[in-house]
């Protein structure tokens, strides 16, 4: 075993209520002393650099033992010395002063999630203007790494170019948007979603102009084209409030309510006392079943992936594509249609700007 990272999933509970979420909400969280355990056991097999990923629910309202986790990591590593960076994915509803001291001072990678125009509409009220004060205070600190990611609806994917824009001229420079996972996607929805990644790719050209970089990451060059693998388990692991470890976080809030089924079993690693255990037998049973799970093994209702002359370019999470209601191997048709609106757009926008 060998892992570049390692997900601390420290609480189930959130303090937003946004009805595209496609987490199962609870009331666990990490204790101590399982974090500790965790990390006794884990450090070994971290790479000489790697992440460590505090995630949720919103897990800054577990702070405690967030800085606990640090702190203990800080002091197993004075002999180590490997490269460790640590990252949150968060709301951004508890991030003040405080707290923004603390990721400063550890360094840490910002994953924000604010859905720009959208924000208000199916998150709390109130939050735009929070959110955008502290985006305007962690650009100005160059210790901490700052990413957004926005999530459009069908309801909302009139916001989508807009909120791009917007953040953008925030000065946000590694900017991301999801489509909603648990939504059904119309041929109308469809349309406006064309008509957002157009006035998009016109936005980015007008900024690429002036400004000489491409803020929303999957416009990027990619550097190579291959099928994508799901690495979950392969290089990194979490470990959820009820003490069961995961090849991904995704795979412990889709099987919330699964307990006991032959899937949950192929896909846990079981909870951590049996694994530290046992894992040199269980580590490589369960990593097996992980093989499948690529994107030349998927299909749609009208094609089988692997026959797709763009399959290269096109990676599918299978556990993204299972909060659609769909099997892990199955991707939604109206999934597969907005991954070609993308890929025809980025291929245009690099055209032009080529032009």
């Amino acid at each position: 075993m060998e892992f570049s990272g390692f997900t601390l999933i420290v609480t189930e509970e959130c303090n937003f209520n946004c009805p595209y979420c496609y987490q199962k909400k609870g009331e666990r969280y990490l204790d101590a002393s399982t974090i500790e355990k965790a990390l006794d056991f884990f450090f070994p097999f971290l790479k000489e650099e790697c992440y460590i990923n505090f995630y949720g629910g919103e897990p800054l309202l577990a702070l405690d033992q967030i800085r606990h986790a640090v702190n203990y990591i800080q002091y197993k590593n004075i002999k180590q010395k490997k490269q460790i960076r640590y990252s949150i994915t968060t709301n951004g509803s508890l991030l003040d002063n405080d707290v923004l001291q603390f990721l400063s001072h550890h360094k840490f990678s910002v994953l924000l999630s604010f859905d720009g125009y959208a924000q208000e509409i199916y998150r709390r009220k109130g939050s735009f203007d929070h959110i955008v004060s502290i985006i305007k205070k962690v650009i100005r600190n160059t210790d901490i790494d700052l990413e957004t990611n926005s999530v459009f609806t069908p309801k909302t994917i009139g916001y989508l170019s807009r909120s791009i824009q917007f953040i953008a001229e925030l000065g946000v420079q590694d900017i991301d948007f999801s489509i909603c996972k648990i939504s059904q996607w119309s041929t109308s929805s469809l349309k406006k979603v064309q008509r957002e990644h157009s006035s998009l790719r016109e936005f980015l050209l007008s900024h690429y102009k002036k400004e000489g970089n491409i803020p929303l990451a999957d416009f990027r060059p990619n550097s190579r084209k291959e099928v994508f693998l799901c690495f979950a388990g392969r290089d990194r692991m979490s470990l959820a409030p009820d003490g069961k470890l995961w090849g991904c976080c995704l795979f412990s809030d889709f099987f919330k309510g699964y307990e006991g089924t032959e899937e949950y079993g192929k896909y846990c690693f079981g909870d951590l006392d049996s694994f530290i255990e046992n894992y040199e037998r269980i580590y490589p049973e369960i990593l097996s079943n992980f093989s499948n799970l690529r994107t030349d093994h998927f299909y749609t209702s009208s094609i089988f992936c692997i026959m797709c002359d763009e399959l290269e370019e096109c990676g599918v999470c299978p556990i993204d594509t299972a909060f659609s209601g769909c099997i892990t191997k199955r991707i939604p048709q109206w999934k597969c249609e907005i991954k070609k609106i993308f890929r025809k757009e980025k291929k245009l926008f690099w055209k032009e700007l080529e032009n």
